[in-house]
Protein backbone atom coordinates (compact mmCIF):
# COMPACT_ATOMS: atom_id res chain seq x y z
CA UNK A 1 0.00 0.00 0.00
CA UNK A 2 1.44 3.25 -0.97
CA UNK A 3 1.54 5.79 1.33
CA UNK A 4 0.07 9.44 1.48
CA UNK A 5 1.91 11.88 3.32
CA UNK A 6 1.33 15.62 3.21
CA UNK A 7 4.20 17.64 2.89
CA UNK A 8 4.89 20.27 5.87
CA UNK A 9 8.28 21.84 4.94
CA UNK A 10 9.11 21.70 8.98
CA UNK A 11 9.35 17.75 9.13
CA UNK A 12 11.87 15.75 7.37
CA UNK A 13 8.84 13.03 6.02
CA UNK A 14 10.96 10.80 4.00
CA UNK A 15 12.56 10.17 6.91
CA UNK A 16 9.19 8.83 8.42
CA UNK A 17 7.86 7.15 5.73
CA UNK A 18 8.30 3.48 7.27
CA UNK A 19 6.91 4.30 10.52
CA UNK A 20 3.22 4.04 9.21
CA UNK A 21 1.37 2.31 6.38
CA UNK A 22 -1.48 -0.25 5.71
CA UNK A 23 -1.07 -3.53 7.73
CA UNK A 24 2.10 -4.92 6.04
CA UNK A 25 1.26 -8.03 8.11
CA UNK A 26 1.76 -11.01 5.32
CA UNK A 27 3.22 -11.27 1.99
CA UNK A 28 0.06 -11.54 0.35
CA UNK A 29 -1.41 -8.78 1.85
CA UNK A 30 -3.45 -6.81 -0.92
CA UNK A 31 -3.13 -3.06 -0.34
CA UNK A 32 -6.65 -1.25 -0.48
CA UNK A 33 -6.34 2.03 0.97
CA UNK A 34 -4.19 4.90 1.55
CA UNK A 35 -2.62 5.08 5.22
CA UNK A 36 -2.69 7.32 7.96
CA UNK A 37 -0.92 10.11 7.55
CA UNK A 38 2.12 9.70 10.00
CA UNK A 39 2.51 13.39 11.99
CA UNK A 40 0.66 15.79 13.69
CA UNK A 41 2.21 18.89 12.92
CA UNK A 42 2.04 21.95 14.83
CA UNK A 43 0.62 23.89 12.32
CA UNK A 44 -1.53 20.79 10.88
CA UNK A 45 -5.66 20.75 11.95
CA UNK A 46 -6.58 18.66 14.35
CA UNK A 47 -7.81 14.81 13.45
CA UNK A 48 -9.13 12.12 15.63
CA UNK A 49 -8.09 8.86 14.58
CA UNK A 50 -10.96 6.80 14.92
CA UNK A 51 -11.56 2.61 14.70
CA UNK A 52 -13.33 -0.19 16.03
CA UNK A 53 -11.55 -3.00 17.82
CA UNK A 54 -12.80 -6.47 18.11
CA UNK A 55 -12.18 -9.17 21.07
CA UNK A 56 -12.32 -12.50 20.26
CA UNK A 57 -12.60 -14.15 23.62
CA UNK A 58 -10.85 -17.57 24.76
CA UNK A 59 -13.90 -19.97 24.80
CA UNK A 60 -13.10 -23.63 25.30
CA UNK A 61 -9.63 -25.13 26.19
CA UNK A 62 -6.73 -22.90 25.31
CA UNK A 63 -3.08 -23.80 23.99
CA UNK A 64 -1.65 -24.08 27.25
CA UNK A 65 -4.30 -26.68 28.40
CA UNK A 66 -6.84 -24.38 30.44
CA UNK A 67 -10.11 -23.75 30.25
CA UNK A 68 -12.67 -20.99 30.12
CA UNK A 69 -15.71 -18.82 29.04
CA UNK A 70 -19.02 -20.05 27.44
CA UNK A 71 -19.28 -22.06 24.24
CA UNK A 72 -16.43 -23.64 22.80
CA UNK A 73 -14.24 -23.02 19.44
CA UNK A 74 -13.35 -26.57 19.34
CA UNK A 75 -17.60 -26.92 18.19
CA UNK A 76 -17.28 -26.47 14.00
CA UNK A 77 -20.61 -24.65 14.18
CA UNK A 78 -20.01 -22.29 16.82
CA UNK A 79 -16.50 -21.76 15.41
CA UNK A 80 -17.78 -21.13 11.87
CA UNK A 81 -20.90 -19.00 13.34
CA UNK A 82 -18.40 -16.28 14.47
CA UNK A 83 -16.00 -16.48 11.64
CA UNK A 84 -19.37 -15.13 9.72
CA UNK A 85 -19.88 -12.75 12.17
CA UNK A 86 -16.77 -11.81 11.99
CA UNK A 87 -16.59 -11.16 8.06
CA UNK A 88 -19.83 -9.40 8.19
CA UNK A 89 -18.99 -7.09 10.53
CA UNK A 90 -14.74 -6.45 8.90
CA UNK A 91 -16.96 -5.88 5.14
CA UNK A 92 -19.51 -3.43 6.77
CA UNK A 93 -16.13 -1.33 8.28
CA UNK A 94 -14.87 -1.93 4.89
CA UNK A 95 -17.62 -1.05 2.80
CA UNK A 96 -16.72 2.93 4.71
CA UNK A 97 -13.58 2.73 3.82
CA UNK A 98 -12.19 1.59 7.43
CA UNK A 99 -10.42 -0.90 8.73
CA UNK A 100 -10.06 -3.06 12.22
CA UNK A 101 -7.49 -4.25 14.58
CA UNK A 102 -8.92 -8.02 15.79
CA UNK A 103 -7.72 -9.39 18.48
CA UNK A 104 -7.70 -12.98 18.96
CA UNK A 105 -6.18 -15.57 21.13
CA UNK A 106 -6.61 -19.64 21.67
CA UNK A 107 -8.22 -21.81 21.19
CA UNK A 108 -9.83 -19.22 17.86
CA UNK A 109 -6.08 -19.49 16.82
CA UNK A 110 -4.89 -23.12 17.51
CA UNK A 111 -8.41 -24.31 16.17
CA UNK A 112 -7.91 -21.75 13.03
CA UNK A 113 -4.41 -23.78 12.42
CA UNK A 114 -6.35 -27.16 12.76
CA UNK A 115 -9.29 -26.34 10.58
CA UNK A 116 -6.66 -25.11 7.91
CA UNK A 117 -9.11 -21.86 8.46
CA UNK A 118 -8.14 -18.78 6.53
CA UNK A 119 -10.23 -16.62 8.45
CA UNK A 120 -7.23 -14.88 10.02
CA UNK A 121 -5.46 -14.58 6.94
CA UNK A 122 -7.66 -13.15 4.90
CA UNK A 123 -8.56 -10.48 7.06
CA UNK A 124 -5.03 -9.47 7.27
CA UNK A 125 -4.59 -9.85 3.13
CA UNK A 126 -7.70 -7.23 3.42
CA UNK A 127 -5.48 -4.62 5.77
CA UNK A 128 -6.85 -5.36 9.16
CA UNK A 129 -4.76 -5.62 11.98
CA UNK A 130 -4.63 -8.80 13.76
CA UNK A 131 -3.45 -8.43 17.42
CA UNK A 132 -3.44 -10.32 20.76
CA UNK A 133 -6.48 -10.16 22.93
CA UNK A 134 -4.83 -11.85 26.43
CA UNK A 135 -6.87 -13.33 29.04
CA UNK A 136 -4.61 -14.24 31.65
CA UNK A 137 -6.60 -16.72 33.39
CA UNK A 138 -7.10 -18.66 30.54
CA UNK A 139 -3.26 -18.95 29.49
CA UNK A 140 -1.40 -18.70 32.90
CA UNK A 141 -4.29 -20.25 35.30
CA UNK A 142 -5.68 -18.48 38.70
CA UNK A 143 -2.42 -17.54 40.40
CA UNK A 144 -1.57 -15.54 37.20
CA UNK A 145 -0.65 -12.57 39.33
CA UNK A 146 2.07 -14.42 41.56
CA UNK A 147 3.80 -15.73 37.94
CA UNK A 148 6.96 -14.20 36.98
CA UNK A 149 7.73 -11.50 33.79
CA UNK A 150 9.54 -14.34 32.19
CA UNK A 151 6.58 -16.93 32.36
CA UNK A 152 4.15 -14.54 31.33
CA UNK A 153 6.39 -13.40 28.27
CA UNK A 154 6.82 -17.18 27.27
CA UNK A 155 2.93 -17.44 27.20
CA UNK A 156 2.48 -14.27 25.15
CA UNK A 157 4.96 -15.34 22.78
CA UNK A 158 3.06 -18.82 22.65
CA UNK A 159 0.10 -17.05 22.00
CA UNK A 160 1.74 -14.11 19.27
CA UNK A 161 3.16 -17.28 17.71
CA UNK A 162 0.05 -19.06 17.10
CA UNK A 163 -1.78 -15.83 15.50
CA UNK A 164 1.07 -15.76 13.10
CA UNK A 165 0.60 -19.28 12.51
CA UNK A 166 -3.07 -19.31 11.86
CA UNK A 167 -2.26 -15.74 9.93
CA UNK A 168 0.91 -15.83 7.94
CA UNK A 169 1.63 -12.42 9.32
CA UNK A 170 5.23 -11.21 10.35
CA UNK A 171 4.45 -8.96 12.78
CA UNK A 172 2.18 -8.75 15.73
CA UNK A 173 2.61 -5.97 18.31
CA UNK A 174 -1.00 -4.44 19.64
CA UNK A 175 -2.27 -6.58 22.72
CA UNK A 176 -5.24 -6.01 25.18
CA UNK A 177 -5.65 -7.78 28.28
CA UNK A 178 -3.41 -8.60 31.58
CA UNK A 179 -4.51 -5.19 33.12
CA UNK A 180 -3.87 -6.16 36.96
CA UNK A 181 -0.25 -7.02 36.20
CA UNK A 182 1.89 -4.56 37.87
CA UNK A 183 4.72 -5.82 35.41
CA UNK A 184 2.30 -6.12 32.08
CA UNK A 185 4.45 -4.11 30.32
CA UNK A 186 7.91 -5.20 30.91
CA UNK A 187 5.99 -8.63 29.71
CA UNK A 188 4.97 -7.46 26.59
CA UNK A 189 7.86 -5.84 25.31
CA UNK A 190 9.98 -8.87 25.89
CA UNK A 191 7.59 -10.73 24.06
CA UNK A 192 7.98 -7.85 21.14
CA UNK A 193 4.58 -6.10 21.63
CA UNK A 194 4.46 -2.00 21.58
CA UNK A 195 0.82 -0.84 21.28
CA UNK A 196 -1.61 -1.17 24.08
CA UNK A 197 -5.49 0.00 25.25
CA UNK A 198 -8.56 -1.28 25.89
CA UNK A 199 -7.71 -0.94 29.67
CA UNK A 200 -10.74 -2.01 32.10
CA UNK A 201 -10.64 -3.51 35.51
CA UNK A 202 -11.84 -7.29 35.11
CA UNK A 203 -13.74 -7.45 38.42
CA UNK A 204 -15.53 -4.70 38.20
CA UNK A 205 -15.81 -4.29 34.65
CA UNK A 206 -14.87 -0.41 34.87
CA UNK A 207 -12.17 1.90 33.37
CA UNK A 208 -10.74 4.38 35.70
CA UNK A 209 -11.19 7.91 34.51
CA UNK A 210 -7.30 8.84 35.05
CA UNK A 211 -7.25 6.53 31.67
CA UNK A 212 -9.74 8.17 29.15
CA UNK A 213 -8.99 10.52 26.85
CA UNK A 214 -7.74 11.20 23.50
CA UNK A 215 -3.48 12.10 23.50
CA UNK A 216 -1.39 8.46 23.73
CA UNK A 217 1.62 8.36 25.97
CA UNK A 218 3.67 6.10 26.99
CA UNK A 219 2.78 4.69 30.74
CA UNK A 220 6.13 4.78 33.15
CA UNK A 221 4.65 1.55 34.25
CA UNK A 222 1.58 -0.85 35.00
CA UNK A 223 -0.93 -1.19 37.57
CA UNK A 224 -3.06 -3.60 40.02
CA UNK A 225 -5.94 -1.63 39.47
CA UNK A 226 -5.76 0.26 42.68
CA UNK A 227 -2.83 3.01 42.07
CA UNK A 228 -2.48 4.36 38.82
CA UNK A 229 0.67 7.00 39.29
CA UNK A 230 3.18 4.80 37.21
CA UNK A 231 0.23 3.80 34.64
CA UNK A 232 -1.08 7.66 34.10
CA UNK A 233 2.60 9.09 34.29
CA UNK A 234 4.25 9.61 31.06
CA UNK A 235 8.10 8.17 30.36
CA UNK A 236 9.50 9.07 27.03
CA UNK A 237 11.75 6.20 26.78
CA UNK A 238 8.39 3.44 27.95
CA UNK A 239 8.37 0.74 25.29
CA UNK A 240 4.72 0.82 24.85
CA UNK A 241 2.37 3.66 23.57
CA UNK A 242 -0.99 3.33 25.20
CA UNK A 243 -4.32 4.22 23.65
CA UNK A 244 -6.91 5.74 25.61
CA UNK A 245 -10.51 4.94 24.15
CA UNK A 246 -11.05 8.79 24.32
CA UNK A 247 -12.99 11.42 25.98
CA UNK A 248 -15.34 8.82 27.53
CA UNK A 249 -17.29 10.17 31.00
CA UNK A 250 -18.69 7.30 32.60
CA UNK A 251 -16.17 4.66 34.60
CA UNK A 252 -18.27 1.88 33.22
CA UNK A 253 -18.62 2.30 29.83
CA UNK A 254 -17.00 -0.92 28.34
CA UNK A 255 -19.80 -3.52 30.30
CA UNK A 256 -22.45 -0.95 29.13
CA UNK A 257 -23.32 -2.58 26.27
CA UNK A 258 -23.95 -5.57 27.98
CA UNK A 259 -26.70 -3.81 30.65
CA UNK A 260 -29.86 -4.13 29.77
CA UNK A 261 -30.68 -1.28 32.34
CA UNK A 262 -28.83 1.13 29.85
CA UNK A 263 -31.19 0.59 27.35
CA UNK A 264 -30.04 -2.30 24.64
CA UNK A 265 -27.84 -1.54 21.04
CA UNK A 266 -29.72 1.40 20.00
CA UNK A 267 -28.93 3.51 23.38
CA UNK A 268 -25.45 2.14 23.56
CA UNK A 269 -24.59 3.64 19.89
CA UNK A 270 -26.42 7.01 20.79
CA UNK A 271 -23.90 7.00 24.08
CA UNK A 272 -21.23 6.35 21.47
CA UNK A 273 -22.24 9.27 19.43
CA UNK A 274 -22.34 11.46 22.69
CA UNK A 275 -18.68 10.39 23.62
CA UNK A 276 -17.31 10.56 19.61
CA UNK A 277 -18.84 14.11 19.80
CA UNK A 278 -17.48 14.95 23.14
CA UNK A 279 -13.53 13.39 21.92
CA UNK A 280 -13.77 15.95 19.07
CA UNK A 281 -14.09 18.86 21.21
CA UNK A 282 -10.83 17.27 22.84
CA UNK A 283 -9.24 17.01 20.45
CA UNK A 284 -6.16 19.36 20.14
CA UNK A 285 -3.96 20.45 17.38
CA UNK A 286 -0.53 19.48 16.78
CA UNK A 287 -1.14 15.92 18.99
CA UNK A 288 -2.02 12.91 18.22
CA UNK A 289 -5.78 12.15 19.31
CA UNK A 290 -7.77 9.01 18.96
CA UNK A 291 -10.87 7.47 19.93
CA UNK A 292 -12.28 4.16 19.23
CA UNK A 293 -14.64 1.05 20.73
CA UNK A 294 -14.64 -2.24 20.98
CA UNK A 295 -17.11 -5.21 20.01
CA UNK A 296 -17.06 -9.11 20.19
CA UNK A 297 -18.13 -11.96 17.81
CA UNK A 298 -22.15 -12.22 17.94
CA UNK A 299 -22.57 -8.70 19.44
CA UNK A 300 -24.64 -6.06 18.03
CA UNK A 301 -26.32 -9.09 16.11
CA UNK A 302 -29.97 -7.24 16.45
CA UNK A 303 -32.42 -8.51 13.52
CA UNK A 304 -31.00 -11.84 12.24
CA UNK A 305 -32.75 -10.51 8.50
CA UNK A 306 -30.34 -7.35 9.14
CA UNK A 307 -27.74 -8.78 11.31
CA UNK A 308 -25.25 -5.58 13.35
CA UNK A 309 -27.70 -2.90 11.37
CA UNK A 310 -26.86 -0.94 14.39
CA UNK A 311 -23.12 -0.93 13.89
CA UNK A 312 -23.98 0.02 10.01
CA UNK A 313 -26.27 3.00 11.07
CA UNK A 314 -23.80 4.19 13.01
CA UNK A 315 -21.09 5.06 10.60
CA UNK A 316 -23.64 6.13 8.00
CA UNK A 317 -25.16 8.79 9.87
CA UNK A 318 -22.69 9.48 12.64
CA UNK A 319 -18.66 8.71 11.34
CA UNK A 320 -18.93 8.95 7.48
CA UNK A 321 -20.01 12.32 7.69
CA UNK A 322 -17.21 13.11 10.08
CA UNK A 323 -14.68 11.26 7.72
CA UNK A 324 -16.04 13.46 4.68
CA UNK A 325 -15.68 17.27 7.09
CA UNK A 326 -11.46 15.82 8.06
CA UNK A 327 -12.47 15.80 11.25
CA UNK A 328 -11.90 12.09 11.77
CA UNK A 329 -9.99 9.37 10.34
CA UNK A 330 -9.44 5.71 10.16
CA UNK A 331 -6.81 4.37 11.55
CA UNK A 332 -5.69 0.82 12.97
CA UNK A 333 -4.48 0.36 16.25
CA UNK A 334 -0.66 0.50 15.56
CA UNK A 335 -1.18 3.43 12.97
CA UNK A 336 -2.64 5.24 15.56
CA UNK A 337 0.93 4.73 17.60
CA UNK A 338 3.24 5.08 14.53
CA UNK A 339 1.07 8.36 13.97
CA UNK A 340 2.41 9.02 17.44
CA UNK A 341 5.80 7.86 17.73
CA UNK A 342 6.26 10.31 14.16
CA UNK A 343 5.00 13.02 16.25
CA UNK A 344 7.52 12.21 18.99
CA UNK A 345 10.39 12.68 17.21
CA UNK A 346 9.57 15.75 15.55
CA UNK A 347 8.24 16.92 19.35
CA UNK A 348 10.60 15.90 21.46
CA UNK A 349 10.51 16.97 25.32
CA UNK A 350 6.11 17.37 24.53
CA UNK A 351 4.09 16.62 27.10
CA UNK A 352 1.83 14.54 24.95
CA UNK A 353 -1.23 14.60 26.91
Amino acid sequence: MKHSFIAFALLAVSALACTLGAPTQTAQAVPTEPAVNVAAPNNSPAVLYFTIGMHIEPMGETAQGFGGGKGDYHEAALFEHHVQDILTVTQIVEAHGGRMTIQTQSPFTSVAVESGSTILADLAARGHELALHFHEDAHLGKNDDALSVQQWCGVMKEEIALIKQASGVTDVRYWSGGNLYPDVYEAAACAGLDVNSDWKNPNIQETDLSLVGVNPWRPAGGTDGTNFTLFTQHDPNGAVVFLPEGQYDQSNFAAMRRSEDAGGDEAYFEYLKEQLYASLQAVQPGKVNVFHFTVHPGEFRGDPAHPFAVIEKFLTEVVDPLVASGQVQWATFSEMADAYAAWEKANPGVDPR
